[in-house]
């Protein structure tokens, strides 16, 4: 079941995802729209996501595949997929008061302690690196600008 939930919730994502860039306008190869890059991403999530899935299921028999498929449709199984939603929507919410090292920080603590239930050390390092690293490779080397918020960088 571990194997076939992250890339069937990818799939999903992905769809959605592909759907709305396409809404935002894709335009051409010589003027992007905005939505353009999305959508292209979107596509290739789809397309590994199911590569995921096919490569998943060829490993499980008849019996572990529709256990795993009771899983995934299961209560508990939909709680976790929106708690992930939740997060995420509250990720955007509070990115401009907070700016993007804090939030992206307190982003990847949720994720890391509440959703996957790792160690306390563990999930406190991995997010001060994960945070870190992407404001210094987004904010410093591709000068993307991101809300400041609170700590003003």
């Amino acid at each position: 079941m571990r194997r076939i939930a992250p890339p069937a919730a990818l799939f999903v994502f992905s769809l959605l995802m592909g759907f709305f860039a396409h809404r935002l306008g894709l335009g051409n190869i010589s003027q992007p729209g905005p939505g353009f890059f999305p959508f292209w991403i979107s596509a290739g999530l789809t397309f590994s996501s199911l590569h995921l899935m096919v490569w998943s299921m060829r490993e499980l028999t008849a019996d572990e595949l529709f256990a795993a498929a009771e899983t995934v449709f299961s209560l508990a199984g939909f709680r976790r997929v929106v708690v992930v939603m939740l997060g995420t929507a509250l990720f955007g919410i509070f990115l401009e008061a907070l700016g993007f090292i804090l939030t992206t920080f307190v982003f990847m603590v949720f994720c890391w302690l509440v959703v996957d239930r790792q160690p306390y050390l563990r999930g406190l390092l991995i997010s001060a690196a994960a945070s870190g690293t992407s404001f210094i490779l987004f904010a410093k080397m591709l000068n993307v600008h991101f809300p400041r918020g609170l700590l003003g960088f």
